[in-house]
């Protein structure tokens, strides 16, 4: 069955000391790792080491390694924050997660957002000036186990579900802003991330506010909100939204994508589909969800996923060709070719488990598959996170199919939560961002800030905000925009 999901659609030790420090060797060392051991659980460690610009072109401090817990090893990516000050006890950090399942994040680092992007001939990197860390430190993390750099030992089960991630992805953020980077202790820490991230991080961030409340006297994990970038957080609200994405004028196109005759199809489908999902829902078996996504793949979303595919369709920007199979766009491909270099596992001194860098791993995407994660829906990690005075940011680029805008729209609008009432009263209005040194419409925007908790008078604010000429990767199609987009959200400035 062809996959709903924008990355599936990719087929295909150390020396234990216990230093506060990060030793100052460049890349290349294979020796130089520090090791720290967490004060909490006896199975979670973190090897790291630091990089110089060699591998990625930034003037800031760079830091490679793993978290090894037990038969898993998560391999991560860190950046200083270009406004970080000297000696600051508190310094933001933003957790970037890319989607699939199974997706690796150097796809969001060095295709997107990171401090430095691929070069067009696959065999280095440029300084990236739209770069989130503008604006904070960032770490990117490949998981599940298994993905990008990230390795299982031999013989041990790859993880299967959302929520087994975000325990391992709670542990590594509890240890690493308090033992290695305790700069980043106060916080505030923004967990983001694009496509699948749309259950990984309700599902993170869920479960870090449940341990913090848990366990008071460990450190806590400072999560003040979460951003998440055309996500898929109600499969079937992306399934309704393909009619409209494709039928209607409504993502900022000319004319519909599709014929009168196809658009009639999707649409006698639509109804069964949904109410499958809603059966999937209620009782999440397996073989009723996957009976419910196999409907709404072959009656509504393989119209146009059928033929997607190197010379074919887009799903990630409805205007743009595909230039190569599965992954669409080019420099996936530059990335991936890059970080198989030999220069570049001796730089990172990748370990003799990890024998090639691949973006997406088919073998996480057939695990989460059997769970029936791909089926389920995560509203009710986002009504918890909401109730427990954590922001939220849903951000859409409106050319995007595979989690397209439309989706989006109809499962905030549909959000059973305190604020549910103001949210949709409101219009969607215009935002304005500065574009080629000129103030321009760059989509649309609404927000609430409610008091969550009686007697409590902090507001929680939950937004929605729409990015023109743009397709799943913000960060990538509108970088300007969107490094706008996360000033205002990290700085509690309004979209008006």
């Amino acid at each position: 069955m062809k996959s709903i999901l924008w990355l599936q659609s990719f087929a295909r030790l150390a020396i234990a000391v216990t230093s506060s420090q990060i030793p100052l060797q460049g890349a290349g060392s294979n020796s130089e790792f520090t090791v720290f051991q967490s004060h909490v659980s006896p199975d979670h460690s973190i090897r790291i080491k630091r990089q110089n610009a060699t591998l990625c072109d930034t003037p800031v401090d760079q830091y490679t390694g793993w978290l090894d817990i037990s038969h898993k090893h998560f391999f991560f990516w860190y950046f200083k924050s270009e406004a970080a000050t000297k000696d600051s006890e508190s310094e933001p950090l933003a957790l970037w997660l890319t989607g699939g399942p199974g997706g690796s994040s150097m796809l969001g680092m060095l295709q997107e957002l990171g401090p430095c992007l691929i070069n067009d001939y696959g065999n280095g990197t440029v300084y990236n000036p739209y770069g989130w860390n503008k604006e904070t430190a960032l770490i990117f993390v490949d998981q599940p186990a298994g993905v990008g750099f990230s390795y299982v030992d031999e013989g041990e089960p790859l993880p299967g579900d959302s929520f087994a991630a975000a325990a391992d992805m709670h542990l590594f953020l509890q240890l690493f802003v308090s033992q290695v980077f305790p700069e980043h202790l106060e916080g505030p820490l923004v967990i983001t991330g694009e496509s699948y991230a749309g259950h990984y991080l309700p599902a993170l961030g869920a479960q870090i506010v449940s341990q913090n409340a848990l366990f008071p006297n460990r450190p806590k994990v400072p999560l003040k909100s979460v951003a998440i970038g055309n996500g898929y957080v109600v499969p079937s609200a992306t399934t309704y939204g393909y009619w409209e994405t494709l039928c209607t004028t409504n993502p900022g196109v000319d004319k519909p994508v599709f014929n009168e005759t196809r658009c009639d199809i999707m649409a006698t489908n639509l109804p069964r589909c949904l109410e499958l999902s809603e059966v999937c829902y209620n009782h999440p078996d397996p073989v009723i969800c996957a009976a419910a996504l196999k409907f709404c793949g072959d009656g509504v979303i393989n119209y146009y996923d059928g033929e997607s595919g190197k010379g074919g369709r887009n799903r990630f920007d409805i205007t743009a060709p595909c230039d190569i199979d599965q992954f669409c766009y080019a420099n996936t491909k530059l990335l991936q070719d890059y970080l198989n270099l030999s220069s570049s596992f001796a730089a990172l001194s990748i370990p003799k488990e990890v024998k090639e860098f691949i973006a997406g791993s088919e073998a996480v995407e057939a695990a989460f598959f059997l769970t029936n994660d791909l089926g389920i829906s995560l509203i009710p990690q986002i009504q918890y996170l909401l109730a427990s005075q954590i922001d939220i940011l849903i951000y859409q680029g409106n050319l995007d199919l595979a989690c397209n805008t439309a989706g989006a729209k109809r499962w905030t609008a549909n959000l059973a939560w305190k604020g549910q009432a103001a949210f949709t009263s409101l219009d969607l209005k215009p935002w304005k961002s500065v574009k080629d040194e000129k103030e321009v419409k760059v989509g649309m925007f609404k927000e609430v800030n409610v008091k969550m908790v009686d007697g409590d008078d902090k507001k929680t604010r939950f937004a929605f905000v729409t990015i023109d000429g743009s397709g799943h990767m913000v960060p990538q199609d509108q970088p300007e925009v969107a490094l706008d987009m996360l000033h205002r959200w990290l700085n509690g400035k309004s979209f008006d």
